[in-house]
């Protein structure tokens, strides 16, 4: 009868204070239609406040709430599962995840989105039954080290996931319940992480092209972006200059270094405003909009790298 106490109110209540003599009349008038007749009971029974009647009301209330208790026992824990949602024209992320009650970061996560930009018409997306996102196991991983990392109840964890100690084996993939991605990944992810580094057009594309020198087809590592001569250039994100200079192919140069393998190239500068080991936040101004180098015209040539490798700023730029 206590265990009622987490589902129902207490039928001890009902006798305290004001509620007395409606709760044992009711318990009366239970006990007239399914336990006999008020006559058919002794005479102590009948009388309202008797120490019969009270036993009889509390234990008439207590088979009430036990069938209520049964009735209002929480569901029970299907555990992780999710459904599929078909994406359709005009759907953008955010409202997806809004429409299915989960944080875009578990969308992203679940469904290893890499680019937001990049989802289709007709792309079949998981959509989990709770917020979390998906860590992959590395050597050395445990349950508590996972969850410290994120900040998560280790023993949620290992129960959505179903797991003891000793089990992780690395490449595994654990969902972290009410895990959120960084805010540097999801703007990597939505493409917000690089700001237009100045205002102009874009006269030439990142990709094969036609040299506009000598005809040949070459490999543009960058977008060209022409704006006036002398216009301010400033960095597209937070990080640290790690090379200025000047060359016949890219005239005067600044590199900047940012987080996770990061890098950004803005060339053809006028002038250099920023010395190498600077640190730079968005829209710090480098330098000057120029001709310098193997160029045609008053142009930015802005380059991102990753780890190294050339990507399209396109996807990347806000």
């Amino acid at each position: 009868m206590r265990a009622a106490r987490f589902f129902h109110r207490d039928p001890l209540e009902a006798f305290d204070g004001r509620g007395t003599f409606a709760a044992v009349s009711s318990a009366l008038v239970f006990a007239a239609l399914f336990l006999g007749s008020p006559a058919s009971l002794p005479d102590a029974a009948v009388s309202v406040g008797s120490a019969d009647m009270r036993t009889l009301a509390l234990e008439t209330l207590e088979a009430e709430a036990g069938a209520e208790l049964i009735a209002e026992t929480p569901p029970r824990d299907e555990g992780l599962w999710y459904q599929v949602y078909e994406v359709k024209k005009g759907d953008i992320p955010g409202m997806i995840a809004e429409a299915f009650g989960v944080t875009v970061d578990t969308l992203i996560s679940f469904n290893d989105i890499r680019n937001t930009r990049a989802i289709r018409i007709g792309t079949h997306l998981k959509i989990p039954n709770m917020n979390g996102i998906l860590h992959e196991v590395t050597a050395g991983d445990t349950v508590e080290s996972i969850a410290a990392k994120y900040s998560v109840p280790a023993d949620r964890v290992a129960e959505v996931n179903r797991v003891g100690p000793g089990t992780l084996f690395e490449g595994r993939k654990l969902f972290l319940p009410d895990a959120r991605l960084s805010s540097f990944t999801l703007r990597e992810i939505n493409g917000d992480l690089f700001k237009w580094p100045i205002r102009g057009w874009i006269t030439s594309w990142y990709g094969w092209r036609d040299d506009p020198f000598s005809g040949t087809r070459t490999f543009h590592t960058g977008i060209d972006i022409g704006a006036p001569h002398g216009a301010s250039v400033r960095a597209a994100m937070e990080g640290r200059v790690s090379t200025t200079g000047y060359n016949a192919v890219s005239g005067n140069y600044v590199i900047i270094s940012h987080h996770s393998g990061y890098a950004s190239m803005y060339a053809h500068l006028d002038s250099i405003a920023v010395r190498k080991g600077q640190a730079v936040s968005i829209g710090t101004r480098i330098g000057a909009v120029g001709n310098t180098g193997y160029s045609t015209g008053s142009h930015l040539h802005f380059t991102v790298l990753k780890n190294g490798r050339t990507v399209n700023p396109m996807l990347l730029l806000n």
